[in-house]
């Protein structure tokens, strides 16, 4: 409970600094000049994105060899976003949900939370993928971020790090500490791991697979993010924001706050100060992306009156 509250405490009081830093004036300024019809095109676009997120987890699911047939996965993917709006632990809780709902399909508990994580780790590097591509394509096409001097060496070692994440999945990471590990489920995740590095398996074909799927769901995302920044008049060339999505996406699912909230706008604030973007439109991009999540978790709160799959 004490771990519980102090993130709660940690998300509240980030966005209260990004607030207390830019002005709270400036932000509501900035949120009185949306275009409606334009953030209503933003809020399309998230909804196709997280459309397409259930279809790719329903996807690495099978390839996992779990039952999982896309049509039950998308009211289950929709009810993880409505925990993840109503419960702190940004995308934690909705994910502990849809391992749970997940399992009873008839799958086991390990393997159902297995595809989840997966999940995760397939829009995390599918998104830095994404962003380290925009990232050298600006820096090939000479945008310039704020007109100081230092932008190609901002840029450079932007690219490094998200380089690193991009060739992380191809590096050969031990894991047979797992297996020392006092967990019940420490072997079988090794295990799982070495089947995935196993090229007999077909597993990491079957995974790679997906990636289109994860692919859409990132351009989605980040035009969605696009659009946010549209809709407050923002014009910052598509390749910066697609470049910027990736620190912004992975700072509002951290476990941290409710929704994303604070983690999201602090980042925001921060990749897209660099970019010139000021900080009151950075912060109000950040919150109107926020909102198109609470739109959705809210809307998807009747999902949890629908009877439970069981198998």
């Amino acid at each position: 409970m004490t771990k519980l509250l102090l993130r709660l405490a940690g998300g509240f009081a980030l966005l209260a600094a990004v607030v207390w830093f830019v002005g709270p004036e400036r932000i509501t300024g900035a949120l009185r000049r949306v275009e409606p019809a334009v953030f209503a095109a933003a809020l399309a676009l998230a909804v196709a994105s997280n459309v397409t997120s259930a279809a790719r987890w329903a996807a690495i699911a099978r390839a996992l060899g779990l039952r999982a047939p896309t049509a039950p996965l998308v009211p289950m993917y929709f009810r993880g976003m409505t925990s993840n709006t109503l419960l702190p632990g940004a995308t934690v809780s909705g994910d502990l949900l849809r391992s749970a709902e997940l399992s009873r399909l008839g799958n086991p508990l390990l393997e159902s939370a297995a595809s989840v994580a997966f999940d995760r780790l397939s829009g995390l590097w599918t998104l830095c993928v994404l962003s380290f591509v925009a990232a050298g394509a600006a820096a090939a096409a000479g945008v310039t971020l704020s007109g100081a001097q230092g932008d190609r060496a901002v840029l450079a070692g932007y690219g490094a790090a998200l380089g690193f994440i991009v060739v992380a999945p191809f590096l050969p990471w031990p894991t047979a500490w797992l297996r020392r590990l006092p967990l019940a489920a420490a072997a079988k995740l090794s295990d799982l791991a070495d089947r995935v590095r196993d090229p007999a398996t077909g597993l990491r074909r079957r995974l790679a697979a997906t990636l289109g799927l994860s692919l859409l769901v990132q351009l989605l995302s980040a035009g969605a993010l696009a659009a946010c920044a549209g809709s407050l008049g923002l014009g910052v060339a598509p390749l910066v924001m697609f470049a910027a999505a990736a620190p912004i996406f992975v700072m509002a699912a951290l476990p941290l706050g409710v929704a994303g909230f604070g983690t999201r706008e602090l980042a925001a604030v921060a990749v897209l100060g660099a970019a010139g973007v000021p900080p009151d439109l950075a912060a109000g991009t950040g919150l109107l992306y926020g909102l198109c999540g609470v739109i959705q978790g809210a809307a998807a709160a009747p999902l949890f009156l629908l009877p439970s799959k069981r198998p």
